[in-house]
């Protein structure tokens, strides 16, 4: 079965209330995830593409409050860091060798809680840090990560790919080819799962 490519970046907090759910969707369908990091901002600077933020006044208060309610119904707790917006780019470099080590769900969901739930400076390496050893990852190597080159160009090359790729926005999901964006997203992609069947089925 081919596993679900997870596209995120720690700075979304849709990509923070998906990562907690994909990871539970894709075992019921006996599929794995993929942790793929791409640097959301560069993304929609390349394609022009939509910021809610700089939206109208209305649509920006239905938008947060739509933001606490799915954060809810998913029994977490979200707020907006006191120094928003922070730079995610070491946060994504690291990503991308936590991915490598087959460790980037548990990585992703540590960053992504410190900064969304817990007021964690995501700029910080020692957060960083901490954030690798939590998810079993030598935390020296952690930091050593976010200023790699190598780490640098995967986080291009994903970002790259993913405009490629036809992708607008995070948190998206791909399966069978087929694209899901978005945390609300994240029911259709389970009943499409169980349309297509499961190893046991």
């Amino acid at each position: 079965m081919m596993p679900l490519l997870f596209r995120f970046d720690v700075h979304s907090p849709w990509c923070y209330l998906a990562a907690m759910r994909i990871e539970g969707i894709a075992e019921r369908h006996g599929r794995s995830v993929e942790w793929r990091p791409v640097y959301l901002a560069r993304l929609i600077d390349a394609i022009g593409g939509r910021r809610p933020l700089e939206a109208n006044a209305a649509f920006l208060a239905w938008y947060r409050q739509d933001l606490l309610d799915w954060a809810a119904r998913g029994g977490l707790t979200l707020r907006y860091h006191p120094r928003f917006p922070l730079r995610p780019a070491r946060a994504l470099r690291a990503a991308c060798y936590a991915s490598d080590q087959g460790q980037g769900g548990p990585f992703a969901r540590a960053v992504l809680r410190a900064y969304w739930s817990e007021a964690g400076d995501i700029e910080d390496l020692a957060l960083l840090g901490r954030c690798g050893a939590e998810a079993g990852l030598d935390p020296q190597e952690v930091i050593a990560a976010t200023a790699a080159e190598r780490w640098k160009t995967q986080l291009s090359d994903n970002t790259e790919e993913a405009i490629a790729a036809g992708v607008f926005g995070l948190p998206t999901v791909t399966a069978e080819g087929k694209l899901f964006f978005g945390n609300d997203r994240l029911d259709l992609l389970d009943e499409f799962l169980a349309a297509r069947g499961s190893p046991a089925g």
